[in-house]
């Protein structure tokens, strides 16, 4: 049997004594999407984990494109995370998760737990079969995710800390936190889940204060990717991790 994804992560960052997931979302202006992620992760698979790839490229790209993509990523040691935020029924989920793992190579796909509970532990079934994982999105990074994910529902209980319940109760293999949450990063760093931080620079997060609070993976992307020299970001990015977390 296939060792899970969780552990296969926590191996490559062991590896590669990075804590990185690197978010590989093109900007418009780029026209060979395919060559640009190639490399990118040329670069900087040395201070990386694993990518995450969201409809920046999932859309202009083929299925065959970004098996190759992936492909080449495994190539270095590194994990593949499809971020489509996966919300739909039972079945829709299953077509998806065929798709992207068994067709495409992604290692782990993020679902949303607004499906319900039933759904989210169906779907981290289905992506067991597959030697894959299930990553679940408990609050957003941007603004507005208060608007959603910080509800108060349930006699006044946080909609963000009710799907954290159902991330644990179905077996998945982490949780997205945006990194500008720390009180809430902490609050799920003691969930036992991996838990993975986006909003890293671009949208005002710290990776350093991220770390220090709980967050096991740093989701970094236009800070390195925009950057004047994206692999000296990277091991910029990486030893302040590891200062973060050894202080």
């Amino acid at each position: 049997m296939a060792r899970l994804f969780r552990d296969r992560i926590a191996s490559a960052a062991a590896e590669k004594k990075s804590k990185i997931v690197l978010a590989i979302d093109p900007s418009p202006s780029i026209s060979d999407v395919k060559k640009f992620a190639e490399r990118t992760i040329a670069v900087l698979q040395e201070h990386v984990c694993a990518i995450k790839v969201n409809f920046h490229m999932i859309l202009p790209l083929s299925g065959k494109e970004l098996a190759e993509i992936n492909r080449i990523a495994h190539s270095y040691g590194l994990q593949c995370i499809a971020d489509i935020k996966l919300n739909d029924i039972e079945n829709t989920n299953s077509v998806a998760i065929d798709h992207l793992m068994g067709r495409m190579g992604f290692d782990s796909v993020i679902a949303n737990p607004f499906i319900g509970s039933d759904a989210l532990q169906d779907l981290v079934k289905r992506a067991r079969k597959s030697d894959g994982g299930i990553i679940a999105l408990v609050y957003m990074s941007h603004a507005g995710a208060k608007e959603g994910y910080g509800l108060e529902v349930d006699n006044k209980r946080k909609l963000y800390r009710i799907f954290l319940e159902r991330a644990s109760a179905a077996g998945a293999d982490g949780i997205v936190v945006g990194a500008g949450n720390l009180q809430i990063i902490k609050e799920m760093s003691v969930s036992k889940l991996p838990v993975y931080s986006p909003g890293i620079g671009a949208q005002g997060g710290d990776a350093e204060a991220a770390a220090r609070n709980g967050a096991d993976y740093l989701i970094v992307g236009r800070s390195i990717l925009e950057s004047k020299n994206p692999a000296k970001t990277a091991v910029d990015f990486k030893e302040k991790i590891s200062s973060a977390v050894s202080d």
